[in-house]
């Protein structure tokens, strides 16, 4: 039916299509909020798609003997939508004749979109996507997606979108572009922050030769791949998109599109680096498709600005898992720590004692004046440059620094600063340079020519480059989110390197007050050790045994800096690592080894040949290497695959919940448990506290009185099971707290703890600018 624009189209109220409370369709109510009039900005869509050739009849609307009309391919009446690509150009004739009622064509088109709709349905639900059991996956990939596929197939409270969490390089594009399958019954809109992160996904994660789904073994070689279509302006049409089973956009392009698609048009939408969910353009693609179901996948579930990210938990992979898995390089942070600092305020100098630097780093103006003193970005360059050497030196790969600056010109001076140690380095920023000159310093950065990059607003957050493995901080970030972007593009591993070659340093000056950071950054150090003793503890029995087991500002520095570090003297760096790079036994075993060669030293003293102490120790450490986890191949059934799936996600669940009650108890000893809440045959606390959790766990769902394994346990039964290991874990430490070593131990099942199970296989940061806050009196003797 004809739209004109103008008054006349404004018309009494119809018969619509309205949702109700409990969310069905009311067609009785009519829908008095919905008006008539397209938008001018619909208008001109229409015809930059379609021109000014009527659908019907083929002619050209000249707009004197043939004057234009939009018309609705569904009916307004129906509950059709202002939506480009459901609105037709028709001649006045042609919209005349055609009333209300459908056409040939339009019954035509709309036959043809409910069979693509079909289409897209059934390859979703039907393709045979090997995700899992296999072996080509990583953990949280196959965890992830199961976590999501369930929770979509369960009786939903809340329509709010599902957010998973997973530490960078942890394959978060792979668990998209698994999440369709399986979950989506319809078309599938993928959204990315920024057109570097959109081209990876659509060019290396959704198809090319390279492609994921082969690449992992998800599809065979000849099974159909999604159509996948990115989204480009002159370059995508309707055809195009109603075509697409998988469409690819970066969220500012996708504005200008959304008045193109109906609200229908997407059953599924899969959002990378979802911090950034609450800005106001990721919120309007929510409003324009309010029924489509929607995942978040972050790293980073927080915001610099703290707005809330509204999203349904379903599943988060540690970062302590993914340093202990080996997905990631292990982390160790450098700060610089002075024993005296001078400062120069407008000629007059003060000097602070190393406390009163720990203590004024919390003052903006100290940080800042930190940040852009020359001194000091002399201290983080040099102490970078020795672990550069060091890592080439010792490491078989290459490896790279990626500095972070404040402003263009602090850029400037701290490449300088890099190239005067002789080392090759550039800089890029997000504005002040052509594309081209970035993108070529770029090229020669990850080619290797160059050993260093500075980056100032544009390489925190979606830039993978994997022989990154030294970050350093030039500036102070204001909040977390930010920052641990930033370290996250030191943690891509090296699947070739060596032990040093995967590990990544974060050096900085600790008057940049990003302590902090650092510690919500490693919150789980010591729990994710206890992991690591859990699964070589694991390794060492059979199932018979003990357990089942920021977008930075790119404005020059300000001429005349409030304060300046002048002088300082280093009296040493403050290291930390995520997880114990030496281990768990690292003291224990430097005093062995201390002795060992004292005990040499003897026999040598004595006239005898004896081997160099050098020499032994590094074969011990070869020798004594923890090996990783077996992966055994996928069984040959999807039902037995996901029934393993899950006994597997148990063991694993099971043994996180052991290492976070050791973790809390913090015991004097190995063996603190055994004569409290043990039954007295078992060798540690690992040992008494893996016991009691599969004891429990088997009690929750019925089992404890089985004297077999788990094998014959039902999908349903490992699914509650797993669900119960949070309430089981905080039961049993509650126990041990209460027993206290006044109560004897816990009275025996009737059942004996099943072993491990051998199927166990393992806005951005806010514009800091030298002058956009009040820096005030440094030497000011008030607040």
């Amino acid at each position: 039916m004809c739209l004109r624009p103008g008054p006349e189209s404004i018309v009494g109220p119809v018969l619509l299509f309205l949702r109700t409370a409990d969310g069905s369709a009311d067609s009785t109510a009519p829908d008095m909020s919905r008006s008539r009039h397209i938008p001018e900005a619909v208008r001109r869509r229409v015809e930059y798609f379609d021109g000014q050739t009527c659908r019907e009849c083929g002619r050209t609307i000249d707009g004197v003997s043939l004057r234009k009309h939009l018309d609705h391919r569904e009916a307004f009446a129906d509950g059709g939508e202002h939506a480009v690509f459901n609105l037709d150009p028709l001649c006045h004739e042609c919209n005349r004749a055609k009333g209300d009622a459908p056409t040939e064509r339009t019954n035509a088109l709309r036959a043809q979109y409910d069979r693509q709709r079909t289409e897209i349905r059934e390859y979703f639900r039907d393709t045979d996507a090997h995700i899992v059991g296999n072996d080509q996956l990583r953990t949280p990939q196959e965890e992830g997606y199961l976590a999501l596929r369930d929770h979509f197939s369960a009786e939903r409270a809340t329509q709010r979108p599902a957010i998973v969490v997973l530490p960078t390089g942890c394959g978060k594009s792979g668990l998209l572009a698994c999440a369709p399958f399986g979950i989506a019954e319809g078309r599938v809109l993928v959204v990315a922050p920024n057109l570097t992160i959109k081209d990876g996904l659509a060019e290396g994660t959704f198809s090319g030769t390279g492609n994921f789904y082969h690449f992992c073994d998800v599809l065979p070689p000849d099974a159909r791949l999604p159509r996948v279509v990115a989204l480009e302006r002159g370059r995508v049409n309707e055809e195009d998109c109603r075509r697409a089973d998988v469409i690819v956009a970066n969220v500012q392009q996708l504005q200008g599109w959304l008045p193109l698609f109906p609200s229908d048009f997407f059953d599924l939408i899969l959002v990378d680096e979802a911090h950034h969910a609450p800005a106001d353009s990721w919120q309007n693609v929510n409003q324009a498709f309010p029924d489509a179901k929607k995942i978040y996948c972050t790293a980073t579930p927080f915001r610099s600005d703290e707005r809330p990210i509204r999203a349904e938990p379903v599943y988060r992979y540690a970062l302590a898992d993914a340093i202990n898995a080996g997905y990631v390089k292990n982390i160790v942070r450098v700060d610089a720590v002075a024993s005296e600092m001078t400062f120069t305020v407008e000629g007059e100098e003060r000097s602070f004692t190393r406390e009163e630097i720990m203590d004024l780093r919390e003052e903006t103006w100290f940080s800042r004046g930190v940040a852009l003193s020359d001194v000091c970005n002399e201290t983080i360059v040099d102490r970078s440059v020795q672990l550069l050497q060091a890592k080439t030196r010792r490491g078989t790969e290459r490896h790279q620094i990626l500095a972070a600056a404040c402003s263009i010109r602090h850029a400037e001076q701290v490449a300088a600063l890099y190239r005067s140690r002789g080392v090759e380095a550039a800089f890029v920023a997000s504005r002040g340079m052509t594309t081209e000159e970035r993108e070529r310093r770029l090229r020669a950065y990850e080619h290797g020519d160059l050993d260093t990059m500075v980056h100032v607003g544009i390489l925190g957050e979606g830039y993978d480059n994997k022989n990154i493995s030294i970050a350093a901080l030039f500036r102070p970030f204001r909040s977390v989110a930010p920052y641990t972007q930033f370290v996250g593009r030191a943690l891509r591993a090296l699947p070739n390197g060596t032990e040093t070659d995967n590990l990544a340093h974060v050096v900085a000056h600790a008057g940049l007050n990003q302590d902090g950071h650092w510690q919500y950054f490693k919150h789980e150090t010591e729990e994710a050790q206890v992991l690591a003793d859990l699964d070589a503890w694991a390794q060492s029995h059979t199932e018979e045994g003990a357990g089942d087991t920021d977008t930075d500002a790119s404005r020059d520095r300000s001429e005349s800096d409030p304060a300046e570090v002048t002088s300082e003297e280093i009296e040493g760096f403050d290291v930390d690592a995520y997880l114990p790079v030496e281990g768990a036994e690292a003291e224990e075993a430097q005093a062995d080894f201390a002795a060992m060669e004292e005990a040499l030293d003897s026999l040598r003293e004595k006239g005898l040949d004896v081997p160099d102490a050098d020499h032994l120790k590094r074969e011990i450490v070869e020798r004594n290497h923890p090996l990783g986890d077996e992966d055994l191949p996928p069984p040959p059934n999807r039902p037995a695959r996901e029934r393993q799936a899950y006994r597997t996600m148990l063991n694993h669940a099971v043994r996180r919940a052991a290492g976070t009650v050791l973790h809390r108890l913090d015991l004097p000893s190995d063996e603190a448990l055994v004569g409290v809440v043990g039954q007295g045959d078992e060798a540690n606390n690992i040992e008494v506290v893996i016991r009691m959790l599969h004891r429990r766990v088997n009690a929750a769902v019925g089992r404890d009185d089985e004297a077999t394994g788990r094998n014959g346990w039902s999908l349903a039964a490992l699914k509650t099971a797993k669900e119960r290991v949070p309430d089981i874990r905080d039961a049993v430490l509650a126990h041990i707290e209460d027993a206290g070593g006044n109560e004897g131990p816990e009275a025996p099942d009737t059942a004996p703890s099943p072993g491990p199970d051998p199927s166990d296989t393992e806005p951005q940061e806010d514009a800091w600018t030298a002058d956009d806050v009040d820096w005030g009196d440094p030497f000011s003797s008030s607040g």
